[in-house]
């Protein structure tokens, strides 16, 4: 059996073990993953068609076969594109009339070509051997697979411009590393050479699945923050490789979240939280602080500042992001936070010990802002 027969098995596997995990293990699916899997698996089903039914056998049957292959060639790089507007960019544009338009003009007519070529040898034929071999016009499909790598491409760079967050910035690194990889080597070896292109598409879906089962484990569902086990472990590799004289841990808390909850109902309560989360993603992307949902309605920000009184201007700024996101997501509830801070160089402390003590100081800042709530409370009254 030749090695391209099992090569394809392989990958047809790889690709169907991918997609089985994926839609079991996330609740809210990206269609254009599932898209891009499932296009990869059929291109090597058909693969293997041709080659357990030569050539002899129908050449109507190859020639479709061909013509539906292309189709799906210039889809992956347009599912690639659509993928890095959805995660980088902003899902508004995928629904914009003028970008949709766009950016299917060179799928339609890719895929009008390749059906015309069926009679006419536009974009391929078949030579006496029965393998597909490029037709007069096959270099539009070069130029559309371009397009849409340069315009992937551009994205990831025009986010890396304003993306401070280093975590962020090496998603992006990485991104632009992939699609100009698959756009120059689909580009180079071409669609009658595709092994090699498929090899590395099917790769790229397989590092997306690692990605996304890598953001389970450490993203916060519900707000998008990091979650406790990322906070956990950037804190102790702060304490251990990092300079820590003006390294800070901030504890967040929302007041009276309990009463939000009670008086409006959970979901006005996940609302609430989200607020907080965005406020704190604003921030963190102003001054590339480390930000981490903990659970419930408490959040961690870990800072760094070559002036303790500098804290008290990162609080300031939090809590002005917070009033103009809380008057317009949720103006029907008054959000208020409590927060507490403590320096990470201290000596002999563990890691438990300082989340304690930053924890303790929030608590503290809670009972003074509860018994001024009460003491005005009583004033008026």
């Amino acid at each position: 059996m030749p090695i391209t027969i099992e090569l394809y098995i392989i990958l047809i596997l790889i690709s169907l073990i991918i997609l089985r995990a994926y839609i079991r293990e996330h609740r809210s699916l990206n269609r254009d993953f599932i898209f891009a899997g499932v296009a990869l698996v059929v291109i090597d089903v058909f693969e293997l068609i041709s080659v357990f039914f030569p050539f002899s056998f129908s050449f109507f049957m190859h020639a479709l076969l061909v013509s539906v292959e292309i189709i799906l060639w210039i889809y992956l790089p347009f599912v690639c594109l659509r993928l890095i507007i959805w995660r980088f960019l902003d899902q508004k544009y995928l629904s914009n009339d003028l970008v949709r338009n766009l950016m299917f003009f060179p799928l339609i007519i890719t895929s009008f070509l390749s059906v015309i070529s069926l009679f006419n040898n536009l974009l391929f034929k078949l030579n006496l051997f029965g393998e597909a071999v490029p037709g007069e016009y096959y270099y539009i499909v070069e130029i559309f697979v371009l397009l849409y790598t340069f315009a992937g491409l551009c994205i990831c760079l025009y986010c890396l411009l304003y993306e401070e967050n280093p975590s962020s910035k090496f998603k992006l690194l990485t991104a632009a590393f992939f699609v100009t990889l698959l756009g120059c080597i689909q580009y180079k070896v071409g669609f009658f050479s595709n092994t090699i292109y498929i090899v590395a598409a099917t790769l790229s879906v397989l590092f997306l699945y690692v990605t996304s089962q890598e953001n389970q484990i450490f993203i916060d569902p519900l707000t998008g923050l990091n979650n406790r086990n990322r906070f956990r472990m950037y804190l102790s590799s702060v304490l251990n490789n990092y300079a820590k004289v003006n390294m800070y841990l901030t504890y967040v808390d929302i007041d009276d979240f309990k009463q939000i909850n009670d008086e409006n109902g959970h979901i006005v309560g996940d609302v609430a939280l989200r607020v907080v989360a965005e406020s704190m993603l604003d921030l963190s992307r102003k001054y590339n602080y480390f930000t981490a949902r903990l659970g419930g309605d408490e959040f961690a920000i870990i800072s760094s500042h070559t002036r303790e009184s500098d804290i008290d201007l990162m609080i300031s700024d939090i809590k002005e992001i917070l009033q103009q996101k809380n008057r317009k997501s949720l103006p029907e509830v008054s959000l208020k936070l409590s927060f507490g801070t403590t320096n990470l160089n201290q000596s002999g402390k563990s890691l438990n010990e300082i989340i304690r003590m930053a924890d303790n100081n929030m608590y503290e800042q809670k009972r003074a802002n509860k018994q001024k709530h009460d003491a005005l409370r009583e004033s008026v009254q």
